[in-house]
Formats: structure tokens, sequence, C-alpha cells
């Protein structure tokens, strides 16, 4: 099972793609594919960053053909605007999902924290440690920017709860 994970943003959208070889797996068989990061120019108009996101993202898609797509849930923001950019952008992704027959799951930030590392409230440098840890690139030196980051860490949350929830079958 190929995932991939998207972590929208208006300017830089990050992505990333886990594979597991079945959901019969253990954590320890992920396997890290790809990763980086989306840049639109923070000068564009939201249409066209909408078209760069789109045409950049439905490239990724078409080359690495995931089984399903993990987004983070648009759970509150403190200004209207950027949530309704949010919104466009995530719309944007979930159109890609759907043109393409991929099933989108969504999970909340909280959600994705306690699945890699037990507690809901962890701190950005932790998630980050175990997306590294979890995925064998401690030693590789790889660097992953925030955004694929986060992204890989939404596979994983899917990834993790997919596993469980076929073992309680």
């Amino acid at each position: 099972m190929r995932i991939i994970g998207v972590d929208p943003g208006s300017v830089c959208c990050g992505y990333g793609i886990v594979e597991v070889p079945n959901l019969r797996s253990q954590i320890s068989d992920l396997r890290y594919i790809t990763s980086g990061e989306i840049r639109m120019s923070r000068g564009s108009s939201l249409p066209e960053r909408l078209r760069v996101l789109y045409c950049s993202l439905k490239k990724v898609i078409d080359e690495y053909k995931p089984d399903c797509l993990c987004l983070e849930k648009l759970f509150y923001h403190k200004s209207v605007t950027s949530a309704f950019t949010l919104g466009s952008i995530r719309g944007v992704v979930m159109l890609l999902a759907a043109e393409g027959g991929i099933p989108v799951h969504e999970y909340n930030p909280t959600k994705v924290k306690m699945a890699l590392t037990g507690f809901g409230r962890a701190e950005k440098r932790q998630v980050n440690e175990m997306v590294k840890r979890l995925l064998n690139l401690t030693p590789s030196g790889l660097r992953l920017s925030k955004d694929a980051t986060d992204a890989l860490a939404l596979c994983i949350c899917h990834i993790n709860n997919s596993l469980r929830d076929e073992r309680f079958k």
C-alpha cells in the first residue's frame, strides 16, 4: 500500500510518500519513497497558486500512483481569510484525489502527534525525530523540510491506524 500525505499551505505545500507491503505488516516495514515541497509565489494571485499546486501535485500523483491520500483536517484558524485560502488549497488536493479515484483520509494534528509520539501535544521536533526513526532516515542524513515531515507524519499516522484497525478485525 502506497500512501501520499499532503500538508497544505498557501505558499508551500509539503508532500511525502510512504509504502508498507500490506495491512498485516509491522510498523517497522515502512518504506520511505519520496518527499518534497511545492512552492507557490507569495505575490501570485490565489487562482495562480491553485494552478501551480494542481499541476505540480498531479505530476507527483501520476508518477508515484498512491493508493490513498492523507490530509490534515482544517480544524481552526485565527484568520477567516487564511482559512478560506487554506480551504481552497485543500479543495485542489481533494479534487486531484477524486480525479484519480484515490480515497482521502483526514486526521487532526493531535491524532497525528499521538500516532507518532504517543502524546497528542508533542512538539514539532519530537514528531520530526519520530518520522526519521520510523522511516530509517536518521543515518542517511536526508534533510526534510518541516512541511515534508508533516506530510510524512500523516502517512505514518494513517498506516498506524490502518494496521491497528486490521489487527482488531
